[in-house]
């Protein structure tokens, strides 16, 4: 318990490509069973594929400019924020294309996960000001989960953005973590649903 205890203490850590394979299997396994990732990907054998997609996201989040940071370099824990007014690397994950990704994940991965990405921009555009640091993802390894780690990762750029005034947008499609954020004092202003399926809520925090 020491141990975990002095490494959720630490600072977060830049993800750099060296991290990005280990990074991209946590998010993977914190995805796995989330809604959208299960109406993206029905087949649970081509979910396992999943951390293709994120290592391919996050290689082009830090290529972007995106501040991308993990727990540790054991990775428990990740997160990546994008500046609005930078431009923003998720849909360049599917239009720049790692040419593998539609067989090892489906096509519906690539084509309805613009569909996702063009509705997070349509309603960010909408509820979020122009200029916000948007959360685009937030991921715990399962076995890390309930032990601070997104305490860790979120709270040292909560502080830089209270002490500058500037807010925070993030959408979610688990139900699940909405409470979370609103400990975070994240609030929902809008909220809806994904082809009619998925629940999709947009969280701002001032």
């Amino acid at each position: 318990m020491q141990a975990v205890s002095q490494m959720i203490a630490n600072k977060p850590t830049k993800i750099d490509r060296h991290l990005v394979k280990k990074a991209s299997i946590t998010c993977s396994e914190a995805f796995k069973d989330d809604p959208l990732t299960v109406y993206l990907i029905p087949d649970q054998t081509r979910r396992n594929n999943l951390c293709y997609g994120f290592e391919y996201y996050l290689r082009m989040a830090i290529v972007s400019g995106a501040e991308s940071y993990t727990s540790s370099h054991n990775c428990e824990g990740i997160a990546v924020w994008q500046d609005s007014l930078k431009k923003e690397p998720f849909g360049l994950v599917f239009r720049g294309g790692n040419p593998f990704l539609p067989f090892r994940c489906g096509i519906r991965y690539i084509m309805s996960g613009l569909d996702a990405n063009r509705l997070s921009i349509k309603i960010r555009r909408k509820y979020a000001p122009k200029h916000h640091l948007y959360l685009s993802l937030l991921a715990v390894h399962p076995d890390h989960q309930g032990m601070g780690y997104s305490s860790q990762l979120l709270k040292p750029m909560f502080s830089k953005l209270d002490s500058v005034n500037l807010p925070c947008f993030l959408d979610t499609q688990n139900p699940k973590n909405v409470s979370l954020y609103q400990r975070f004092g994240f609030n929902i202003v809008h909220e809806t649903k994904f082809d009619n399926v998925v629940p999709f809520y947009a969280m701002l925090r001032y």
